[in-house]
């Protein structure tokens, strides 16, 4: 067993509040890890505490509907410990800024992203991981802690998820091994939870993604593929922000394109970008440029500008990388 492995088993056993968050705007490896995690521990009779600044998308419902420890915005007591599942950077953990200021909070922090410098006090991080609930899986085993259906549907769409359901390049032997490992043992339904997650659209979900399309633009002699997500767009049909997720594929999946981008306004003058890409670009040193992270083939930042500034300076900023 190793060392981080030794000195999770510790603290869980000397400590009995835990509050557990994943990253702000919540995908299914993140809530999958979160409430697997939450449900082992409250399992063991701790005091849990799960916190998300957003709602659970409603797409992993099924999964929150399972669990014995809800999703909550709070928690009544400080936290001795505060597990934070599938977050690369502190500042998107989340949860409230004020809980960071707690004395004598101890933070763990697992997570599979290779931008993840390690913020914890505890950092349980690998980034040959596919998902983060494959390191907690593994986690569960060599601990030898409970583990029931709940538990491992939970953390099947976590990995499922994270590799688009083994499309990706994410997906290893190891990977496969551990989902036939939960499927096999605790009888999962992998085709109901992929007509859960991807069968399951909501009606403004297909038409914005029609708007969206429209926006699809081709540079760079076809290595660059990217559309445009504005508040225009968002008001005319209003959806959750998992539903768009997937939209940047789209771009991706252009023959002969590198590197997709969907360009999404949060607010005026705050633009979130989508990174994909092919096995020829690692856009998680694109994204970092301006302050994200993410993985080699999948990456995220938010940049400060008007929409048509920062897409200017984005595909500026591409075309330096490919040296035209």
């Amino acid at each position: 067993m190793n060392s981080q492995f030794q000195e999770f088993q510790r603290i869980i056993a000397s400590k009995e509040g835990f509050l557990i968050s994943c990253h702000v705007h919540p995908d299914g490896d993140g809530i999958g890890s979160l409430l697997a995690l939450g449900a082992v521990l409250f399992k063991m009779g701790k005091n849990v505490r799960l916190v998300c600044t957003d709602d659970v998308p409603s797409v992993y419902g099924f999964l929150e509907d399972n669990s014995p420890v809800a999703i909550s915005q709070g928690f009544d007591e400080p936290p001795e410990v505060l597990i934070c599942v599938d977050c690369a950077e502190r500042e998107r953990v989340a949860i409230s800024a004020d809980i960071w200021n707690r004395r004598n909070l101890f933070i763990i922090n697992i997570d599979h992203h290779i931008t993840n410098a390690g913020f914890g006090h505890l950092n349980i991080i690998d980034s040959n991981a596919a998902a983060t609930g494959e390191i907690i899986l593994q986690l569960l085993k060599e601990l030898q802690l409970p583990v029931n259906h709940q538990v491992a549907l939970a953390l099947y769409t976590a990995i499922a998820t994270d590799t688009g359901f083994f499309r990706y390049a994410n997906t290893s032997a190891e990977t496969l091994e551990s989902c036939s490992y939960l499927v096999k043992t605790f009888q999962i339904e992998p085709a109901k939870v992929a007509e859960q997650v991807h069968e399951q659209k909501s009606y403004n979900s297909v038409r914005l993604l029609g708007e969206v399309l429209n926006t699809l633009c081709l540079g760079l002699d076809g290595k660059v593929a990217w559309s445009v997500l504005d508040q225009q767009m968002l008001a005319k049909y209003p959806v959750e922000n998992e539903e768009t997720e997937s939209y940047v594929n789209y771009a991706r999946s252009i023959e002969g394109v590198e590197i997709g981008i969907l360009f999404k306004e949060l607010r005026p003058n705050q633009i979130k970008l989508s990174w994909r890409s092919t096995s020829a670009v690692d856009v998680s040193k694109l994204a970092s440029n301006f302050g994200g992270g993410g993985h080699a083939r999948a990456a995220g930042c938010t940049i400060n500008g008007s929409l048509p500034e920062v897409i200017d300076k984005v595909l500026h900023f591409v075309t330096d990388f490919y040296g035209y």
